[in-house]
């Protein structure tokens, strides 16, 4: 889904991702990449030979949406599959149960890896533009919801600023970064937004 019909979040986070990618395997620092829906589907083991972005590059550019995700069952495939302390960098809308998800980020800070949660939304989820009836579609169920858009939209402004409120302070009492983007934001702002994150915290 994308409001204006520009990047949806999914390829929003391919570009981010991509773009991290490249930033670190220039700095000579081995980047690995995983790709997860309801469970960890493709993963490249992380090296740092410039051979390797193309390696990320090829398999972002074939990644597709496919239906629902699941992130905390995946978050822990991937702690069981991880030998070594890691910077894990973890792209999604967390449009779930946020309880299982918070868990599986403190068993992953147990372990010793950092963690850097970038919380991806579309424009739209973050502003909630829309006036009178609306029918909104599920993405990863298909159901669909007609609601009466300008009297939710305080409540669902607050729910929404609620939720990034609990990620953003779990995160902090976890010691992990947690970085809010959507899709209106260039990629200049998300990455210099990520990396005054860094800087503040080292």
């Amino acid at each position: 889904y994308t409001y204006r019909q520009q990047l949806t979040k999914f390829d929003y986070s391919i570009c981010l991702a991509a773009a991290l990618g490249y930033m670190m395997i220039h700095q000579q620092d081995p980047v690995g990449l995983m790709t997860f829906d309801q469970k960890i589907r493709q993963s490249l083991p992380a090296r740092s030979k410039r051979t390797q972005l193309g390696n990320i590059l090829a398999l972002l550019s074939s990644l597709k949406p496919q239906g629902e995700t699941n992130v905390s069952g995946s978050l822990g495939q991937i702690a069981s599959m991880l030998r070594h302390k890691s910077l894990i960098m973890v792209f999604s809308d967390l449009l779930t149960d946020p309880e299982p998800v918070i868990q599986s980020l403190h068993l992953l800070r147990h372990a010793g890896h950092d963690i850097i949660l970038f919380h991806v939304l579309d424009e739209a989820e973050t502003a909630f533009p829309f006036k009178g009836a609306v029918d909104l579609k599920d993405p990863e169920s298909g159901e669909n919801l007609v609601v009466d858009a300008d009297g939710m939209r305080s409540d669902y402004l607050e729910t929404l600023k609620e939720f990034c409120g609990d990620y953003r302070r779990e995160c902090m009492k976890m010691g992990a970064d947690y970085v809010e983007l959507n899709t209106s934001m260039p990629f200049d702002k998300a990455l210099l937004e990520y990396l005054s994150q860094r800087q503040a915290r080292f």
